[in-house]
């Protein structure tokens, strides 16, 4: 495999020459490419904040092109700290600088803080709603018998339940592989408990390690919530 920095690095001299700055992200910047990994290029310009993003083959190379104008990268970077996916701050945080300048600076500096922070807290509204949506997940699995719909409420109750306990903790949260990267992350015990709790159902059809498991992260904060509670 031809060396990826190299190949980003021609990519902005041929493609970006004018740009005020960029930076090689993604599996490539981490040192863990393979031959169907993207080259994730982001690419700064002065000016009017506007942004984009193109994919295109470059040198036999997929590569997303995460464009940026003036500070137009600052709405993704708040807008992922909202939702609790760092996707640009971790991809920013971990990027290896292509072309060096001051925007890079300050993007990355700017990133690594946004970062270390964790994510913006969730509301005491929020955590309700959340322990609500959990509880009649749960009423519905064990009124289940094993099958079909039992299996799809198990991997909806262990996705809602990793979402709940990662932000409830101020902790980032992933979709798909990152969730539990990101489970084991902040307590590896805990991941490996959602790792057992799913394999004891899917493989004996033992419900109890889910539920068990349920309650010991919903009670630090009430517990199961159907009874009072309100929205409007």
């Amino acid at each position: 495999m031809r060396n990826p920095k190299d190949t980003a690095k021609r990519f902005i001299e041929i493609n970006h020459p004018e740009c005020a700055g960029a930076l090689l992200a993604g599996s490539c910047a981490r040192g863990e490419a393979t031959q169907t990994s993207d080259l994730d290029i982001i690419i700064l310009y002065a000016g009017e904040n506007q942004a984009y993003r193109e994919s295109l083959l470059f040198e036999g190379w997929p590569v997303e092109a995460f464009v940026y104008t003036g500070e137009a990268y600052l709405k993704f970077f708040a807008s992922d700290a909202e939702r609790g996916i760092p996707s640009m701050p971790r991809m920013v945080s971990e990027a290896i600088v292509l072309k060096e300048s001051p925007a890079v600076t300050k993007m990355k500096s700017e990133a690594n803080s946004i970062f270390s922070a964790g994510p913006s807290p969730w509301s005491k509204q929020k955590i309700d709603h959340n322990r609500y949506m959990i509880t009649n997940l749960m009423d519905d699995f064990l009124d289940k018998e094993v099958g079909g719909e039992a299996y799809f409420l198990a991997n909806a109750i262990i996705n809602d339940l990793a979402i709940f306990t990662l932000r409830t903790r101020q902790h980032w949260i992933g979709s798909g592989k990152w969730m539990f990267r990101e489970l084991k992350s902040m307590d590896a015990a805990l991941a490996n408990r959602f790792e057992q709790s799913l394999a004891a159902f899917y493989q004996q059809h033992d419900k109890q390690a889910i539920v068990e498991l349920a309650d010991d992260c919903l009670d630090p904060y009430g517990g199961r919530l159907f009874e009072g509670y309100y929205v409007g």
